[in-house]
């Protein structure tokens, strides 16, 4: 029988992971989430969903907003996934406790996570797509799939999906929740503080405000909610793995 996951514990080791390797984690966030992503909202800006209501209208706007500014968003979105790989790697590879050594891991890791991540990503969407339950489900079933793919890296594509498979049994529905209750809070929290700087900033600067520093501030708000998620995933890893 697989074990209960620990909500406290989870939280705790969430936190003792980005405390014990700050200096790493703050490392390479900053130059593989945080720039990456603050160019991207510099030169691409976002998809314009003003008169976008139905999700018809706004897969249409981001299609237009992807095919009109794939030039930067390509290389900034893929510099931002070998960062989130990075992370996992520094956070679950014990032998490879330095930044340096992440990096070189990483960056041969990169072709399987991607084809690991995009098999769960299908899985999750076809639950969507079926209904929005199945969905979520899901979504809680392969949350560790990153943290799995890469600290047994020697089971291969279907030992991966079969190991996330079982070590989540009977806790999908936990995990869903905790990390949409952790997501959200997240997001809410780099909204309101967003919306404050927007708000300096226009003040000081006029209707204009000032976008090098409000994209700067969502970007490093961006970044930080990556690596908690990051973070949150490999700790829900290691509590179901624990003895």
């Amino acid at each position: 029988m697989n074990r209960k996951l620990d909500y406290s514990s989870v939280w705790k080791d969430t936190q003792a992971q980005l405390n014990a390797h700050r200096e790493g984690v703050g490392a390479i966030s900053g130059l593989f989430l945080f720039v990456p992503d603050w160019v991207s909202r510099l030169f691409a800006g976002q998809p314009d969903l003003v008169d976008a209501s139905t999700p018809a209208e706004i897969l249409a706007a981001f299609q237009v907003y992807y095919a009109g500014n794939w030039f930067t968003l390509l290389p900034t979105g893929l510099l931002s996934f070998f960062g989130a790989v990075a992370i996992y790697v520094l956070l679950t590879r014990k032998d490879l406790a330095t930044i340096g050594s992440a990096l070189g891991k990483a960056l041969a890791l990169l072709p399987f996570y991607f084809i690991v991540q995009l098999a769960g990503g299908l899985i999750t969407l076809a639950g969507f797509l079926a209904l929005i339950l199945p969905g979520m489900y899901l979504a809680g079933r392969l949350t560790p799939l990153g943290a799995v793919a890469v600290a047994e890296t020697e089971r291969g594509f279907s030992g991966t999906i079969a190991r996330v498979w079982d070590l989540t049994r009977g806790n999908g529905w936990s995990i869903f929740f905790l990390t949409l209750v952790v997501a959200l809070v997240a997001s809410l929290t780099a909204m309101i503080i967003g919306l404050f700087v927007g708000l300096a900033c226009r003040l000081l600067a006029g209707a204009e405000g000032v976008p090098f520093i409000e994209t700067g501030v969502d970007a490093a708000l961006g970044a930080v909610i990556a690596t908690l998620m990051v973070s949150l995933s490999v700790a829900i890893y290691r509590n179901l793995t624990a003895d």
